[in-house]
């Protein structure tokens, strides 16, 4: 498995005034009732009484980037949003009471349908309106959760989940002055810290004009409060969900589709796109990912990079990046225009585990335009312009919600009703999350092979066990007795909540793949790979390749690699007496899924330049 992505949100500035998640119950405790009433007065709620909105602008400084924002509350209701301005990056988000949106420069706007990203909003529109001091906390659950202190200061601490929420949130309270002083979240791997300072009286009322907000991922920012407006006249305006406005894509010579072919190469859809007029260039489709470019390639079509930031993705690590803008992309006779990208090394990076030069990648952008057609039979892709594609009529049509850019559907993992991510940058068939393991340990099969590597992605590689599912049901369909990966990260997105698997590649070839982002449909028509037994490789190594080297970076303890003495570090240079210098990776990878019982002499060289040659009889270890 190899999911290429920036993680979630990692494209998006924090809000200006931060408030997210929970986590309780109950009617709030003696203490947690003194805690609230001590805060309200030192705060000055009293005097928002009659307040219906307010308006909130500051300068912003995040990551490497600098601009302004503006926040708009409704004081009365859950509604919320906020603009950002740090170019190249434009955006806006809120919740209108019902549905979570967003919006990015070019005017495209969509909904999160996640547990995370719902309640991420609902919790920021919580805690900024003031809404735990008023009647019952507004039915939100709170409980005190003790005192804690930090550099000399000392904190109540309360734990409060707002109504509809699923992600937990403390807030600290200074012992001293009662003010609201910081916020933690915690969503699976990811701790979010809020610091709020600098309280200035607007209207009786006590607002921070200070502050700062770092994730435990690396990425931070600051806000520096210019105003505060009590009931302004034009927040109506700005409370509701826009309508999408996006004009920045087309198709050549009045089409209303183009085809484009595709490369498979280890479930991987490898095609080529030109950047400012310039190219080809060999790109990833991936359903998981977002615009990436290779720093080289950047500078070559004249593309310059902005800020700094820390992206994370399927390994314990994170990735710097920068952003750019970049024309032109076209992709066949498909165009977009003025698109932004994620600066990232992926020639170094993802070029490793793919054994070829890797350009970028693209997906969210290209899929939330055009109607998308993965074709795995035929080896092609067609992107159709919304409204001139018609599903045929053995077709599956399945329902879909965007966990911030990724479709997420339900799906049933041995009869347990789930949702599933749907990833064609994934190598595998599924992966599971690690909270959903946690939480149905039942579904873990008792033939499980040892820890070792499964893909290769950003943050470096993924690690789990892996094992026979029973089952997994998509849109009334099973598929049986596939391999999946047991995930054993604790950091990175397979350590994240809410989601039981990514489905990926292996599963999605066994099907004709539709993405109509404008409906949030996926249409599945079986093709002649949808009863192919799942197989795996039969050797146990996970290869890399180095300055033309075929490096072993994972030998799996139980299987035919660990049992012949193949360690990592070791370079392959023959297989069967044959250079591997005239060999891609994925040929080399090819010679380990040949039939159990072949045998195989490998000549290695070691880390301290010894060299050695080894028999690998090949077998099923999974």
């Amino acid at each position: 498995m190899s999911n290429f992505r920036v993680a979630a949100g990692a494209l998006l500035v924090p809000g200006l005034i931060i408030g997210l998640a929970a986590a309780a119950s109950a009617t709030p405790s003696a203490q947690a009732s003194a805690v609230i009433r001590q805060s309200a007065a030192a705060m000055g709620v009293a005097a928002l009484r009659d307040i219906h909105t307010l308006r909130i602008d500051a300068s912003v400084a995040s990551i490497g980037l600098s601009g302004t924002g503006s926040q708009w509350l409704d004081l009365m209701a859950p509604r919320f949003s906020e603009h950002a301005e740090l170019l190249p990056l434009v955006q806006d988000d809120g919740y209108d009471g019902n549905v979570v949106w967003n919006r990015d420069r070019t005017g495209l706007v969509w909904d999160d349908g996640s547990d995370a990203g719902r309640s991420t909003e609902i919790d920021t529109a919580y805690v900024a309106r003031f809404a735990l001091w008023r009647s019952n906390a507004e039915g939100a659950t709170v409980t005190f959760a003790g005192l804690k202190s930090d550099k000399g200061r000392s904190y109540d601490v309360l734990s409060v989940l707002p109504p509809q929420s699923k992600l937990p949130i403390e807030l600290w309270f200074d012992r001293a002055t009662h003010l609201l002083a910081r916020d933690v979240v915690v969503d699976g791997p990811q701790v979010s810290t809020t610091t709020l300072s600098d309280y200035r009286n607007v209207g009786g009322a006590m607002f921070p004009y200070a502050v700062h907000s770092e994730t435990s991922d690396g990425n931070s920012s600051d806000s520096k409060v210019t105003r505060v407006a009590l009931d302004p006249p034009d927040a109506g305006d700005h409370l509701q969900r826009p309508a999408s406005s996006v004009h920045d894509f087309s198709i050549a010579n009045g089409a209303t589709s183009t085809t484009v072919p595709i490369a498979l190469h280890e479930n991987h859809v490898y095609l080529h796109v030109m950047l400012n007029g310039k190219g080809p260039y060999l790109f990833i489709f991936d359903t998981g990912g977002a615009n990436i470019i290779d720093p080289q390639v950047a500078q070559e079509i004249g593309a310059g990079g902005h800020g700094s930031a820390q992206g994370t993705g399927v390994g314990s690590g994170t990735e710097s990046f920068s952003f750019a803008d970049v024309d032109t992309l076209q992709v066949g006779d498909a165009t977009l225009k003025h698109q932004l990208f994620g600066v990232v090394p992926v020639r170094a990076g993802f070029g490793v585990s793919a054994g070829m030069t890797v350009d970028g990648l693209i997906g969210w952008e290209v899929l939330a335009r055009y109607i998308t057609s993965f074709d795995y039979a035929e080896n092609q892709v067609k992107l159709s312009l919304p409204g001139s594609s018609i599903a045929p009529a053995n077709a599956h049509v399945v329902p879909f919600v965007l966990a911030g850019t990724q479709p997420q559907i339900a799906c049933t993992i041995d009869d347990i009703p789930s949702e599933c991510a749907i990833d064609t940058g994934a190598r595998n068939s599924l992966t599971f999350f690690g909270p959903f393991l946690a939480a149905h340990p039942a579904v873990v099969p008792e033939t499980l092979t040892s820890v070792g590597i499964n893909g290769f992605g950003i943050g470096g590689p993924s690690l789990g066990k892996l094992g026979r599912l029973h089952s997994v049901e998509i849109a009334g369909m099973p598929l049986n007795n596939l391999i999946a990966d047991f995930t054993a990260q604790t950091q990175g997105a397979f350590a994240s909540p809410f989601m039981a698997a990514n489905l990926g590649g292996n599963l999605l070839r066994r099907f004709d793949v539709t993405f109509d982002y404008g409906k949030q449909t996926m249409t599945l028509v079986p093709n002649t790979a949808f009863t192919d037994p799942d197989l795996y490789e039969r050797s146990g190594l996970f290869l890399v390749t180095q300055s033309g080297k075929v490096i072993v970076a994972n030998a799996r303890p139980g299987t035919p690699a660990a049992d012949a003495g193949i360690v990592r570090g070791d370079v392959i240079t023959t297989i069967d007496g044959a250079p591997v210098s005239s060999m891609t990776l994925e040929a080399v990878r090819t010679m380990f899924t040949r039939p159990a019982g072949t045998v195989i002499h490998l000549g290695l060289t070691a880390k301290d330049g010894t060299q050695r040659t080894v028999v690998l009889t090949l077998r099923d270890y999974v």
